[in-house]
């Protein structure tokens, strides 16, 4: 039986299963060549259910993200085809969103 957070979670993730978004912006605990990241594993899901359901999607992160990898999951660097970042991050990385195609816009 779950309780508090982790039903609410649970139930918001089931509730944005029928959502559909013309555009998401999904944040995260960390970003590296292994996908993307978050540290709670109901957040993850959540986002999860988000970038699947939208027509657009878009990760902003700020370079304090870059190379962090957080326990959960959320999808591979294919998962979102933009990422909104405010510098430029290292080559690893650069490496690996390239080969998934994904856009990257430093703003």
């Amino acid at each position: 039986m779950a309780h508090g957070r982790q039903a609410r979670a649970r139930d918001r993730a089931v509730a944005l299963d029928d959502l559909r978004a013309d555009l998401a912006f999904v944040g995260s605990g960390g970003i590296a060549p292994y996908g993307l990241t978050d540290f709670h594993p109901d957040e993850g899901a959540t986002e999860r259910v988000v970038l699947t359901n939208a027509s657009h999607r878009c990760v902003p992160a700020d370079s304090s993200r870059f190379g962090r990898t957080a326990a959960h999951r959320v999808c591979a660097l294919d998962g979102f085809p933009t990422l909104i970042t405010d510098t430029p991050f290292p080559a690893e990385l650069h490496t690996a969103l390239s080969r998934a195609g994904t856009d990257v816009v430093t703003a």
